[in-house]
């Protein structure tokens, strides 16, 4: 490595970190900018490729520490932007030009980055921690003055926020998705404006040439500047769609949808290409820039952005060995925005292929600026809604919006459209004109005497439809017909620029899918929120269990005497380029009956309540794994509510999104309220010792049981609780909370139940208690079925502060165990009970203890059918005689519980003790199982009732 340069890199860089310390940022930029030029001259003479990796790295953080500069300098006087001498620049800064909140906030992070560097690099890590985090403060704050403007424009006659700021958790979801495949994307600032484009040298990406697909890679020859390929380049000539060619990138998608967007602009005459590309001029018309900078302005993970990390995008163009153009580029050769686009949006030409559904975002489609995620770049440029509709029917495109409304939309700008071919054989393919698989842009749309004709164009630029209505159909042109179209078929045969007409029938049979996207501004009344909804310990998809889904309200006041219309989308943010295997929906479920639902079955949901289990909502949402989801239909007169719950299948990633709300009716759109703020998890598990079945087998008694203590609160609130259970989704199974003072319960009455989930479900169920009184309550979790071994998650929710939730241990934990196995004998020992004078006959076991023991019985019948009701009672014994003596336990009144009678625990000191065990009725026979515990071994053999 040349010594000298390093040397002199250096000194120039110790310079530039002091100034810059200390707030001089126009003296600090000169030095970085000498540090930047000496290291690209170490960077080129150095052969140690280890070492010359380095330098790059630390060369490009010298120009991002420039950039940030910029952004500071910019928002002073002119003189300032050029070199800042002021002790106190800031003073100055605010006493010439006053600052925004968003700009002083900026400002304030661009002095603690530069102290916290400062702090860091003398390895005062505490105090450079502290810097760092004071500045991660002011960027948060200044996303959110940033976008509460942008929300205010967008929703100000919506939702019941009436301010319409941004929540922290938004606040914090725009700022963690804003690292998109490891840079990062910061907001659209009105500071950015201001960015400088003219350098004393070329620009150039710091993050160097971006990939190259491999049929590129084998036809490569250099990269160049425009300047080099045209001697008078432009950004813009002319708007057309006509010009656009798509070249050997397979992003036919992305091109098609470049397509439908500039022959929008150019017909409706309404910005969209042309407000989003940076540097513009001063009548907002984006500029070519002998520089080579340029920025995009693109909406992308819920929030305008700028497309560049700390830098811009340079106007480096791959050609190839021939001097060709390798990328999307204009037939008017001196135009440069379509090739400028397709580089800041793709992120590299190695494109996969996406789906113009997507991309027709990605082009600059729809009046407002903001929305296009592409699978591969992700990055967002316009704001649309998609509706992607299957034309695999005929009949289904006219049932679902029909070709004269659609066509109508085209016509009046309302909506942009592509249409996308499904897979054929190339034989298919070519008898007809068309590519397999491959999207298409739809120009215009006409109806002449009841004949739909769309203006289509492949963005290949060459190979057309030649079936009715092609420049090969002799027939069906008349010169009518042309008039009308102002197109002549001889002409339109001579040169094949990609464009031709064909009827809407063809449309239907050739291709597979329309992507229709909506112009925002159709709709009055318009709400954007933002949320993330993180991986759970969830067992189940929310087609078992919605409990964990973000849940929303919508309240529609349709003043009209028709129905309104109302959109509703999904956007996932993306963050990594990776397959997309989220696969995500909305689902729509009713909050009234006349809520335009002609299907009893719907499930009726009760409005700001949350709902838990799927049941048949209003409108289904399909699950795909598309990053955009919308779902519309149509409310009725009057005031409707609606549940809208988000919905992600075998959920195996946390899913950051933002939902957006579009209605020609005044609406709230707000998240359900938690309910239960407090949650504990239990996981659990169905043994062959505890897995008991329901209530109906003798082995009930041996679920796994849960004590609930709920303190007493000073909160005014009402206490609540909730109470989940989640197990194996081919299991039924149930929960109860029971009254017993948190005991284990061996069985349960009606009378003794506080809330149970109802019938057995498959996977989950749930119960509530709305206002639960302080004390101790039991749970009990149960399968249908005995014997069901598996895990299971209990949740337990609640709004009181304090509560606890412990396993109850299994009746006789700890203790010994007799099993003593008896019988009943009619008209030996089936004497029942003491009401027919022979009670001391019936079966008779002799305890004998010879310390202080805690003992407890069960009794069980499980052979006699119907079950009888029984006792159990516990004597103390005589020592001379065959009498009983005083009664020390007993199982209480007879009953008849499949899962038998038994003891309370009870402490008896040494002496010698009867157990009696008999039946309500004489004469019942059969035989009996009897479970003795005790804390300590004892002796117990039978009495034979003597």
């Amino acid at each position: 490595m040349n010594t000298s340069l390093t040397q002199q890199a250096l000194n120039e860089a110790k310079l530039a970190v002091t100034e810059d310390g200390k707030g001089n940022f126009g003296i600090a930029k000169t030095h970085y900018i000498k540090v930047i030029q000496l290291f690209e001259q170490i960077i080129k003479d150095e052969s140690n490729t280890q070492k010359k990796n380095t330098v790059i790295r630390k060369c490009q953080e010298y120009k991002k520490r420039v950039e940030q500069l910029n952004c500071i300098l910019s928002s002073s006087s002119p003189s300032s932007q050029i070199q800042n001498q002021s002790s106190n620049p800031k003073a100055n800064v605010d006493a010439l030009s006053p600052l925004s909140a968003v700009d002083k906030l900026l400002n304030d992070a661009q002095i603690k980055l530069a102290k916290a560097k400062k702090q860091d690099a003398q390895k005062n890590y505490q105090e450079a921690l502290d810097l760092y985090t004071g500045v991660a403060e002011h960027y948060l704050k200044a996303i959110k003055e940033t976008h509460t403007h942008s929300a205010n424009a967008e929703s100000t006659r919506s939702c019941s926020v009436s301010d319409n700021k941004l929540t922290a958790t938004e606040v914090d979801v725009l700022f963690k998705t804003s690292h998109i495949n490891g840079k990062i994307y910061y907001p659209w600032l009105e500071i950015d404006l201001q960015e400088q484009f003219t350098y004393s040298e070329l620009f150039r990406d710091p993050d160097g040439t971006v990939n190259l697909s491999d049929k590129q890679k084998d036809n490569f020859g250099a990269w160049v500047r425009p300047s080099q390929i045209t001697d008078n380049p432009r950004m813009i000539a002319m708007i057309s769609s006509t010009s656009i060619i798509q070249d050997i990138v397979t992003d036919c998608s992305f091109v098609a949808s470049l397509c439908v967007t500039a022959a929008y602009e150019r017909r409706f005459k309404k910005q969209l290409i042309t407000r989003c590309i940076y540097p513009q001029n001063k009548l907002g018309q984006p500029m070519y820039n002998p520089s080579g900078k340029y920025m995009i302005k693109l909406t992308c993970n819920g929030i305008a952005r700028k497309v560049c990390q700390l830098v811009m995008v340079d106007d480096l163009l791959p050609v190839s060995r021939d001097g060709t153009l390798m990328c999307t580029f204009s037939s008017n050769k001196d135009e440069l925005w379509a090739s400028i686009i397709e580089k800041a949006l793709m992120g590299g030409y190695d494109f996969p292929g996406s789906n113009s559904g997507i991309d027709l975002q990605l082009s600059f489609v729809l009046i407002t600026v903001e929305k296009l995620i592409h699978l591969h770049s992700h990055l967002i440029l316009t704001h649309v809604i998609i509706t992607i509709v299957r034309l695999l029917v005929r009949v289904l495109i006219e049932k679902v919006h029909g070709k004269e409304f659609w066509m109508a939309r085209i016509l009046v700008g309302d909506a942009l459209i592509t249409i996308a071919t499904g897979s054929m054989t190339d034989e298919e393919a070519d008898l007809v004109g068309l590519v397999p698989t491959h999207a298409y842009a739809v120009l215009d749309a006409k109806e002449v005497n009841g004949l739909c004709l769309l203006q289509v164009k492949n963005p290949w630029s060459h190979k057309r439809w030649t079936g009715s209505f092609s420049h090969l159909d002799e027939t069906s042109w008349t010169s009518e017909l042309m008039k009308s179209l102002e197109y002549d078929r001889v002409k339109a045969g001579y040169k094949d620029d990609g464009v031709f007409w064909i009827d809407f029938d063809s449309v239907c049979k050739y291709f597979d899918s329309i992507h229709m996207n909506w112009n925002p501004e159709l709709f009055s009344w318009r709400y954007i929120l933002h949320s993330s909804w993180p991986i759970s310990d969830s067992m189940h998809p929310d087609n078992i269990n919605l409990s964990n889904n973000p849940q929303y309200t919508l309240e529609i006041q349709n003043s009209k005497k028709e129905s309104c219309a109302v959109f509703l989308l999904l956007t996932k943010h993306i963050t990594v380029i990776k397959e997309n295997k989220d696969y995500i929906t909305l689902h729509v479920y009713n909050c009234d009956n006349n809520s335009g639902s002609s299907n009893c079955l719907d499930t009726i949901a009760t409005f700001g309540e949350k709902i838990y289990y799927p049941g048949k909502p209003f409108i289904q949402g399909v699950y795909i794994n598309s990053p955009h989801i919308l779902v519309r239909f149509n409310a009725p007169t009057g005031t409707t509510r609606y549940t809208i719950v988000v919905a992600q299948h075998e959920k195996m990633n946390s899913l950051d999104f933002t939902l957006r709300c579009y209605c020609t009716s005044p609406f709230t759109l707000c998240e359900i309220p938690q309910k239960y703020p407090i949650e504990k998890k239990i996981a659990g598990q169905w043994t062959p010792l505890t897995a008991g079945g329901n209530k109906s087998h003798i082995t009930y008694l041996n679920n796994p049981q849960y004590r609930v203590s709920i303190p007493h609160s000073s909160n005014n609130n009402k206490p609540r609780l909730l109470i989940m259970l989640e197990g194996p989704k081919d299991f039924a199974v149930h929960v109860k909370i029971a009254w017993s003072r948190g005991r284990r319960v061996a069985s349960v009455s009606a009378k003794d139940i506080l809330s149970q989930s109802g019938d057995y479900r498959h996977g989950f169920c749930y119960c509530e208690v709305e206002d639960i009184q302080p004390g101790d309550y039991t749970i009990i979790v149960s399968t249908f079925e005995p014997g069901l071994c598996g895990d299971f998650l209990l949740t337990v929710g609640s709004n009181v502060i304090g509560f606890s939730v412990v396993p109850i241990p299994a009746e006789g934990a700890g203790m010994f165990k007799k099993v003593i196995n008896g019988k009943w004998i009619d008209g030996i020992n089936a004497m029942g009970c003491p009401n027919f004078g022979e009670y001391h006959r019936n079966p008779c076991y002799y305890l004998n203890l010879k310390e202080m023991t805690t003992i407890k019985v069960r009794l069980q019948t499980p052979n006699i059918n119907p079950i009888p009701a029984t006792n159990i009672k516990i004597f103390e014994k005589h020592a001379s005689t065959k009498k009983f003596g005083r009664e020390v336990a007993s199982s209480g009144p007879y009953t008849n519980y499949v899962q038998g009678v038994c003891t309370e625990d009870v402490a008896l000191p040494p002496h010698g003790y009867v157990i009696v065990f008999s039946t309500w009725d004489k004469g019942i026979t059969g035989n009996f199982v009897a479970l003795l515990y005790s804390d300590r071994p004892v002796e117990v053999f039978e009495e034979n009732g003597q």
